[in-house]
This record gives structure tokens, sequence and C-alpha cells, in this order.
């Protein structure tokens, strides 16, 4: 009769001898009753264990032990006869399963309440079954008060708007949808469907995440987006004017030619290449030609090529699309290039572009059509192109470097400015200009000295017309008396030989006797500014002394001096 109950059962006497155990109990004790049958019970079980079981006082006793590897709930229960006490019955249940089962259990709800998500289950019939702790910040109440709720009346009380669980129901399927709660948060949710094998909806399982510090985010990097473009724009604005207020100095021959050409092709729109050492001026020549054109009232857009990081070069120069990448605005950008329809585009430092943008440079020189990131359709642009570069682009093309065919669309027509120094005459003129610049901007009245002036004109001005002003304004500023004389200049400038590198500028296509005149003129004007007498010009350029004389009147030339002795 006992056989079949599935506990252990154990029987001992008043001696405590075994009397009996069923086969659930043979099975927990590893044991044959028939060989433990009269046996002490601690002969079948540990004698620390018969200690800790056996009741001192006659009343019932329950303890959880390791027997044999499981874990095991003994429960002794004394046996009183007529006589008094008659043994006892030992009640044993392995109860491993049920520990492994709490601890899963345990370990589930940890797991379930330390979700960053909120997860949310409902059962088939829409009641609440399940909810996390993190849905408590959501819904402004504790878990168990929302259980057993069903969905309906959850969002009638405005618990959250609207339901993911309504729209689950009615199309049995998975649904994403944007919610919002009692608390203010916005939530992503998911509800995901459980089916039993009939097709009917048993669970369903909601994903909630909060996005509202997302969303707060993404509207302050909008924000952002937006201000750092009213600063972008705003400082286009103010190098334009910057650069239409600028005075062109043009004393030389030289600098004469270069805006003579400027201001004959700035009423066409062809696409033009200005190309001279850095600080020549060329943002300066860029602008003139824009301001004389007729797309003057237009937009004059800025682009340095090379200041751009190569990895948001495309994007700035021709937008991209709501999407086009991570981060990118919601309703997309304009481009640098779009920026400039109806006005004109200066690109400057184009040497720096990498060749994949070239590619797409040359395509919206040529078709007036740019595609911005992302996108699929042409948008017509209306743009005049004005390029510069500070590099040998020429060399550039040979090289692989730079797009020959780029180069050829930007170079229709070339302008070359001539540096500093290959044209000095312009730098007294240039050096007072800037002095009158600082002293006005400054509330300043100072001066330079004639033999400042000698020595400047001596110096190769390496930065041309920016170190120019650079040095004016640096002079001015750091010196304590209004003359400024020699004992205040750098001593790089006065350590200067005033030597030309040993090439011929030339600064386009011309006669070959034109060139040799311009040439001859330079060399007899560079070493009256060097020489005391004519015999030492005549010894430094080893020609005759009259030829010197010769050469100075065909030139019509004033060099400093010119009442020198001639012998």
């Amino acid at each position: 009769m006992l056989d079949p109950v599935p506990v252990g059962l154990l029987l001992v006497d008043a001696g405590g001898r075994v009397e009996f155990l069923n086969r659930a109990a043979e099975d927990l004790l590893g044991v044959e009753r028939s060989a433990v049958a009269g046996r002490q019970l601690g002969d079948v079980l540990p004698a620390v264990l018969v200690e800790q079981l056996w009741p001192q006082d006659g009343s019932p006793l329950s303890r959880k032990m390791e027997i044999n590897g499981r874990k095991v709930a003994v429960q002794v229960n004394p046996l009183v006869g007529e006589e008094g006490a008659g043994g006892a019955m030992l009640v044993l249940q392995d109860i491993s399963l049920c520990e492994s089962l709490r601890e899963a259990k345990e370990e589930l709800e940890a797991i379930f309440n330390s979700s960053y998500d909120e997860i949310y289950v409902v059962d088939g019939e829409g009641y609440t079954r399940r909810v996390n702790k993190i849905g408590e910040s959501y819904y402004g109440v504790e878990v168990e008060k929302i259980i057993g709720e069903h969905y309906s009346e959850m969002e009638e009380e405005g618990y959250f708007n609207p339901s993911v669980s309504r729209r689950v129901f009615e199309e049995r399927r998975r649904v994403t949808m944007v919610q919002r709660t009692k608390t203010g948060k916005t939530l992503i949710v998911t509800g995901n469907p459980v089916f039993d094998e009939s097709g009917r909806i048993t669970r369903i399982v909601v994903n909630s995440r909060d996005v509202s510090e997302l969303i707060n985010l993404r509207q302050r990097l909008e924000d952002t987006e937006q201000l750092v473009d009213n600063y972008r724009r705003l400082v286009m604005y103010l190098r334009q004017e910057k650069l239409e207020n600028t005075e062109i100095i043009a004393v030389s021959p030289q600098m004469k030619q270069v805006l003579d050409l400027v201001d004959r092709v700035a009423q066409v729109d062809s696409t033009i290449l200005i190309t001279g050492e850095s600080g020549v001026g060329k943002g300066v020549i860029a602008s003139r030609i824009h301001k004389l054109s007729k797309r003057c009232k237009g937009p004059f857009i800025i682009i340095n090529c090379g200041a751009i990081p190569e990895n948001l070069l495309e994007s700035e120069l021709f937008g991209y699309e709501p999407g086009a990448f991570t981060g990118a605005r919601r309703e997309g950008k304009k481009g640098l290039i779009e920026m400039g329809d109806g006005g004109t585009v200066f690109l400057d430092e184009v040497a720096d572009l990498p060749l994949n943008l070239q590619v797409k440079l040359l395509q919206v020189i040529q078709e007036k059509k740019l595609m911005r990131v992302g996108g699929s359709q042409q948008i017509v642009v209306n743009v005049r192109f004005i390029a510069a570069t500070n590099r040998d682009i020429q060399k550039m093309v040979r090289e692989g470097l730079f797009r020959e065919d780029l180069y050829y669309r930007l170079n229709v027509v070339p302008v070359t400015i001539p540096p500093l120094r290959y044209r000095k005459e312009d730098i007294v003129p240039l050096i007072e200009h800037f002095v009158n610049k600082f002293n006005l901007k400054y509330d300043m009245n100072k001066h330079f000295s004639p033999e400042v002036l000698d020595l400047l004109v001596k110096y190769h001005w390496p930065g041309n017309v920016r170190e120019v002003e650079n040095l004016v304004e640096r002079l001015m500023v750091t010196t304590d008396s209004n003359l400024i004389e020699t004992v205040h200049i750098p001593d790089y400038i006065i350590n200067s030989n005033g030597e030309l590198p040993g090439r011929v500028y030339v600064l386009g296509i011309c006669p070959l006797k034109q060139a040799v005149d311009e040439v001859e003129r330079q060399l007899i004007m560079l070493a009256s500014q060097r020489c005391k007498t004519t015999y030492e010009m005549a010894s430094v350029l080893q020609v005759n002394q009259s030829t010197i004389v010769r050469k100075i009147q065909k030139y019509r030339l004033h060099p400093a001096g010119a009442n020198r002795r001639k012998n």
C-alpha cells in the first residue's frame, strides 16, 4: 500500500531500529529495505543527521538536508502508543527540482526586473499579467496596482496612449508604434503576439523603450545645427564683406595687367582659375570678379576645400537627403554649392579636393546639376565657379593627383597673381594703406621711417600681401613711439639679403621682347637698391657702366639715390 506513495516513508521503532521503508525511500537513501530492516537508523543515515532529526521533546520536526547529493525535506512524526513513545515515521521528499525551479524563477525575475526596457505582458483576453519594475517610472504607479487591469481601461485612464495591444489584437501581427505615457514619456513600443496551436492569441509581449531623452537630444542637435548654419552664413557674409571692402593696391604694371584682365572677364560667366602663392590676394580678386559681374546681387559662397575634413566634404559641398546617414537632419540639408544658386561659388584651395569629389564637381560644372548625398534626383543649380590654388596644379595633373579634365574645365580663363617680390612698386603703397587702416582702427598716429621703408622694399616677402598686413599691424601695436624705425624691425628681415629666388617669374604669354624688357627693368631696379653707384651696378650685372646708365634712361627709372655719383 505504501510503495506507490511518491514520497519516501521510513518507520523506526522506539529503539531507533528501521522497521520499514517504501520504494521512494529506498531510491532517496540508495539502499534496499531487506538490507536495512532491523538495523539502527544511524546505519542508514549519517549519525550527524540523525542527531539533527530526532525530536527531543516528542514534537514533530522538519529539516532540509542533502542526502546522496539531493536536497531532501525530512519530516519526523513521533508515534505515541498506549505505553508511551512508540518510535517515529520519517517522511522524505526530494525537493531538488523544486529548488532548481525556485532558483530559476528568482533568476528570471531578477533579469525581468533589471531590464532597461519595459516588458509588459497581457493575456489572451487583454488583461495585464506582468510588468517589470521600469514600468513604474513610465506610468507613475507601482506595478502591483496595474496587474489585472485591462489594456482598454489603462488606455482610457491615460496610462498610455495609444494602446499597442489593441492594434495587435486587431491586426494579429507584430506592431511597432510611438506611445506617450501618463508621466510624459515618449516610448517606442513593439507588441509581439504569442499564438497557440489553434491560432488563438494567448499572450502579447510588449517591449517598450523610453526615447524621450533621445528626442530631446535630437531636437537640441537640430537646434545646434541650425545655429551652426546661421553662424556659417554670417561668417560667409562677413568674409565676403571683408573681401569686398578690401582695397586692391595696384601700382605695378603686373598688377594693373591682372586687374585689367579681371575686369574684362567679370562680365561673362566663364570659369576662372586663379593661381598664385599664398597671401597674394586670390580671395580679393575672386570677390572683385563677383562684385563686377551680373551676379553681384546673388550670393558669394566661399568654400575652403582644404579646411573642411574629408569625411564631411561631400555632404558640405553637395548637401544630403533625409536619412542619408546616421545623425543626418530629418529634413536633409542644402550643400554650399546649392546655396550659391544665382551667384558665385569660390573654391579656394581647389587642389586639395579628393579625386572622388573632383568627378562630382566636374559634373556640376559641366551640367549645372548636382545630386545630394543619399539622393536620387538631380538638382539644377545656376552657379558661376571661380577656383584658386597656391599649388603647382599642372604638376599635380602630371602626377595623377588632380584630374586633367577638371583642370581644363576650371582653367577656361587663367588668372595668375604675381608674388609681391616681383612687383616691388606695390610694397610701399601697401604699407601705407595698412598703416592708415590700423591708425584708424586703433586710434593711432604712427608712421614708418624712410630707412624702414627701404629695408622692407628689399625684403622678399614670402608671405606676400598677407605678411605685409600682419607685419604692419604687429609693428604698430608693439611699438611705443609713433615713428617706427629700423630698431623695431624683426631680425629675420634685417638679415635678409633681399635676393630673389634663382628663377624668372612669368605672368603669362607675352611678346618675347616685352618679357626681356621687363626682366631688364626689374634687374636694374633691384641692382640700384643694392648698389651705391652705377659702376657697382655694372659690376653686379656684369655689363658696362654706360649700359646701366642707358637702361635707367630707357625705362625711366628713378631709383633711390638717383643723385648718386656715376663714378
